[in-house]
């Protein structure tokens, strides 16, 4: 399972375009929250191992049922045979166009409104487990974490920021610091109380890519702070600036990198309020709000030394393997991110937490797949996902084993 878990987190990232926001956007997200809700360090840690999960588990299976033939990878494929519901699950929680199903506003809507109601009565539930509170925390903090990435990723992959809102009675909002950000999807609502009749059509981006098609999910996403996507629908995959399907709304991108970073970062701040109201939204509800009080106030390295060790072995691997994928802030970061994965891939970082080995064995596995390997350290943060089929719960009534979206069901 060690080996497995290592070798599904590295392909996720290295095989497919199919993520949410780069790693380090979705934890600058996460912080936020942490900050805002007084969440330990290792709370939202243990919550960002949650937020990454959707990308752990979901492009991998189709990725390695077509390309995992050696000898050496055949435990991987019968991992992902075996594991069909959580890879169907996490697809649906990145609010791309799967199939081209989202054809209405109120299909967004639909999804978020489900969300939201899952996650609250998932954490719910976790009142009435056995008595273990150890479990019981990390089930709260990687479900809401799953949960926030669905959410992150809706201002990522859709054209929401593209809108002109301050043309419409739901006006952009100055933050604290200066920076505008857009209105979130229920600070919109909330005015607007039926989507169909809104006087913009929310898109997202199509997934799969297809070749001719304006908006895919390459050129649709915010998921680096320099728009620069590898397009995986076309011949060569290229790497290329996408800003031409980005020159629309307050911060329009024209090609250059103060414009391109000024429309990425939108994206993020936007999802970073959202972020903080959907936490707030779920706490509408009692019991889930009393799952995430008894959790956020964790502190792993004083009272579970063990697990902290497991925190700090996730959180290495998830930064190694997003700057060897490219996934950490794009294929070429700037400044002080770059500087850090530049370290990472040239081993520069000799001891991290004064975990230097398990730092030697993730970096052998993200320049070299077929290295054998295993994690030094049990894999609870993934194993919970198998156990109480985290993913499955939180996209009932969303996804089908079709991979269409279902809103049928309404």
């Amino acid at each position: 399972m060690r080996k497995i878990s290592a070798l599904v987190a590295l392909v996720a990232l290295v095989a497919s375009p199919a993520v949410g926001l780069d790693s380090y956007w979705h934890s600058q997200c996460n912080q936020k929250v942490g900050a805002q809700f007084g969440f330990t360090e290792d709370a939202w840690k243990v919550m960002q191992l949650g937020n990454f999960s959707p990308d752990f588990f979901g492009p991998v299976s189709e990725y390695g049922s077509r390309n995992f033939k050696s000898k050496e990878l055949q435990a991987v494929n019968e991992y992902i045979a075996n594991n069909p519901q959580v890879r169907g699950a996490a697809i649906y929680l990145h609010f791309d166009n799967l199939n081209g199903d989202f054809q209405h506003n109120s299909d967004f809507d639909y999804v978020f409104s489900h969300l939201l109601q899952n996650t609250q009565h998932v954490l719910a539930d976790y009142s009435r487990l056995p008595p273990d509170e150890r479990v019981r925390r990390v089930l709260t903090l990687i479900t809401l974490g799953a949960s926030l990435h669905a959410v992150q990723d809706f201002y990522s992959h859709s054209d929401w920021i593209h809108n002109d809102f301050n043309a419409t009675d739901v006006k952009m909002v100055r933050l604290p610091s200066g920076e505008l950000r857009a209105p979130t999807w229920f600070e919109f609502r909330s005015r607007h109380d039926e989507p169909d009749n809104w006087p913009f059509q929310v898109r997202s981006g199509i997934y799969p890519p297809t070749a001719g098609a304006l908006n895919t999910h390459t050129h649709m996403n915010h998921d680096n702070s320099r728009l620069l996507y590898t397009e995986y629908e076309n011949p060569g995959q290229p790497l290329r600036s996408q800003a031409e399907y980005h020159n629309a709304g307050p911060a329009a991108a024209r090609g250059d990198d103060a414009s391109d970073l000024a429309h990425q970062q939108l994206a993020v701040v936007t999802a970073m309020a959202a972020s903080v109201e959907w936490v707030k939204k779920i706490e509408e509800n009692a019991d889930a709000k009393k799952a995430i009080e008894s959790a956020k106030d964790w502190n792993l390295k004083t009272h579970d030394p063990g697990l902290a060790k497991e925190l700090k072995a996730g959180e290495i691997t998830q930064m190694a393997l997003s700057c060897a994928a490219g996934k950490w802030d794009g294929d070429n970061p700037p400044s002080d991110r770059g500087a850090l994965c530049r370290s990472v891939l040239d081993r520069k970082m000799n001891s991290v937490g004064g975990m230097t080995g398990l730092w030697s064995d993730i970096i052998g596995l993200a320049t070299n797949l077929l290295t054998p390997f295993a994690l030094k350290f049990t894999g609870l943060f993934w194993e919970v996902h198998r156990q109480y089929h985290i993913l499955e719960r939180l996209v009932q009534d969303i996804g089908s084993n079709s991979g269409h979206y279902a809103f049928s069901k309404k």
